[in-house]
């Protein structure tokens, strides 16, 4: 791809999103970072405004959204698209399906794109969400986008009654299938999480607190490689047996994985968890297949835990 068809594909991605880092940028273009500087001077030689944020997140932002010209699609990209409605279409839980489906439609009647079934037979989660937990997430959103804090009666796993919580929320997240507020908790000068639960949640309020957004927030400093949790990490080393085996060498385990059969039935893995709660979780769900090798101290407490299980069934 040459100089300026760069520039522009990098015009539509800035126009696309309200702030994309350069790293990012240099993926999405396939390019050496180095080169997005020059890309962002070329841009505003042509009349482009962009805002740059410097810092170890860095990047530019867009001020004035241009009105750019319909790009055709290529064939593999309207497949792809046909694919994604595919797919959030049987997963019940993607709270957006009916405003996707209505973007989608308009996409379909302004590009020469026959929408089609998908391929491949994607099948999800049986599940829909609860109306309640619909509201609160909506209400989040809502005071999101006004930058208004929000207030609620939370219990944590721990807890044995709900604690009155209030926070500026920052971002809803889906991990796993579930929903959470990450928000600034002003009484604990930190960012927490939350789960939206009819069990742990409830009385959700918008508050009339204003608040301003940290420009210099990044939610991936708040979040785990494999999932919510950002916890001590722990290096294990296991033997997996039997069927499992043949079954978990096709899965990812923890963070960088390595594996290797010792024998046809016997898989050698070192991985990395995030948290000691997500490896005894993990390493419990595999049963009599499993054996720890290191540590020791994980290898100690998975004992102690396994005593307490045979105890519920004596």
């Amino acid at each position: 791809m040459n100089r300026s068809a760069l520039c522009i594909k990098m015009l539509q991605i800035l126009n696309a999103h309200d702030f994309v880092t350069k790293k990012e940028l240099a993926e999405r273009l396939e390019t050496n970072p180095r080169n997005i500087a020059e890309f962002k001077k070329e841009l505003e030689i042509a009349g482009y405004m962009i805002e740059t944020t410097k810092g170890r997140y860095g990047g530019y932002r867009l001020l004035d959204k241009a009105s750019l010209p319909m790009i055709q699609l290529s064939e593999e990209e309207k497949q792809a698209m046909n694919d994604a409605y595919s797919f959030l279409k049987n997963h019940h839980d993607f709270l957006s399906m009916e405003m996707y489906r209505q973007s989608f439609e308009k996409i379909q009647s302004s590009l020469v794109f026959n929408h089609h079934q998908s391929d491949v037979v994607y099948r999800g989660r049986n599940h829909f969400l609860d109306k309640e937990i619909q509201k609160m997430i909506q209400l989040c959103e809502q005071a999101k986008k006004d930058s208004c804090a929000i207030s609620f009666e939370y219990r944590s796993l721990r807890a044995r009654s709900y604690q009155k919580v209030e926070i500026c929320p920052y971002e809803v997240l889906n991990i796993q299938g579930a929903y959470y507020c990450l928000g600034y908790c002003p009484q604990k000068h930190d960012f927490r999480t939350y789960k939206f639960s009819k069990v742990r949640m409830q009385n959700m309020k918008i508050l009339k607190k204003h608040f301003t957004r940290d420009l210099d927030f990044n939610v991936n400093a708040y979040l785990g490689k494999s999932g919510l949790m950002k916890d001590e990490p722990i290096e294990a080393e296991f033997l997996i047996y039997g069927e499992n085996a043949v079954l978990y060498a096709e899965a990812e385990m923890g963070v960088n994985p390595t594996m290797k059969f010792d024998s046809d039935r016997v898989l050698h893995v070192k991985t990395l968890f995030e948290g000691k709660m997500k490896a005894m979780q993990f390493l419990c769900s595999l049963g009599s297949s499993c054996v720890i090798l290191s540590p020791l101290g994980l290898k100690e407490e998975m004992k102690e835990e396994i005593r307490k299980m045979a105890q519920n069934y004596l």
